[in-house]
């Protein structure tokens, strides 16, 4: 059976195979929503996949796809549009670096700000095509961009990474100001550190962020989906930019005060999420 086609909410959701993604994935599959599951890496997004419908009892349909390719994310979108009873789409899909220009892998950088900033606009705009059709509804749609604290920050090594976060905080602001009338809520997810394999990916080779961060600035990655779920649907109005933790609001909202020093040296290495 398709997605949607018993009249149940479509979640879709691009970076689903491992991280925040799929716990995204699993928290709203709890809730009674089918799920559209993007990732480049087939293979473990089928394993996900296959976990949720046997602990869930939910549809759940598959897309490899790779959003620093243009014609992936053509393929994804068109799928998205058709889904007349979406309603959640998480832009959770990124990865970091550590490279400090000039001395940069061109060709990575650009596939960064593809993947962190063309698909999310882009997804976002397909997203709200059926939830716009909705009409003037209260819930009609619910959008999360994953961002980071970093887009309020700056450090060695991280600026595309900081730069494209900076874009999705903005970005979302700005969409929340012209979709909010169709009933649809959007966010802007600023973590911190998480442990979500993120720090372990092929990119992030050199960094050692894993061993001079300590302990108590790692979030629980279960506990940030939780916080920007419960956010994201408050009663009244939330606010579009969501930081889970008070020492990363802290960090977010005065990161450029002398009184912060310290705390922004742990940026000064590499990327942060």
């Amino acid at each position: 059976m398709a997605i949607g086609e018993q009249g149940r909410a479509v979640a879709a959701i691009t970076g689903a195979s491992s991280g925040f993604g799929a716990i995204y994935a699993k928290r709203l599959a709890a809730e009674g929503c089918d799920l559209l599951l993007v990732a480049r890496r087939e293979g473990k997004l089928a394993e996900v996949a296959e976990e949720i419908k046997r602990d869930y009892g939910v549809e759940v349909e598959i897309m490899a796809a790779d959003l620093s390719v243009l014609a992936d994310v053509e393929r994804v979108e068109n799928r998205i549009e058709s889904i007349p009873t979406l309603t959640y789409m998480i832009n959770n899909a990124g990865f970091g670096g550590n490279q400090k220009f000039p001395d940069v892998f061109l060709d990575v950088e650009t596939k960064m700000i593809l993947t962190h900033c063309l698909a999310p606009m882009r997804l976002c705009r397909a997203a709200l095509v059926p939830m716009k059709a909705k009409g003037l509804k209260r819930k009609a749609g619910y959008i999360v961009n994953v961002a980071s604290v970093a887009g309020f920050l700056a450090g060695e090594g991280a600026a595309d990474y900081t730069g494209t976060k900076a874009y999705l905080i903005a970005f979302s602001k700005s969409l929340q100001c012209d979709v909010g009338r169709f009933g649809v809520r959007v966010q802007a997810l600023c973590p911190g550190f998480a442990r979500t394999g993120f720090h372990d990916a092929e990119t992030m080779r050199f960094s050692n962020i894993k061993q001079t961060v300590p302990n108590f600035l790692w979030q629980r990655a279960d506990r940030v989906v939780d916080v920007s779920l419960r956010s994201l649907r408050r009663r009244w109005r939330p606010n579009v930019v969501c930081i889970p933790t008070l020492v990363y609001k802290l960090a977010g909202y005065f990161g450029s005060s002398w009184l912060f020093a310290p705390l922004r040296l742990l940026f000064s290495w590499g990327t942060v999420r």
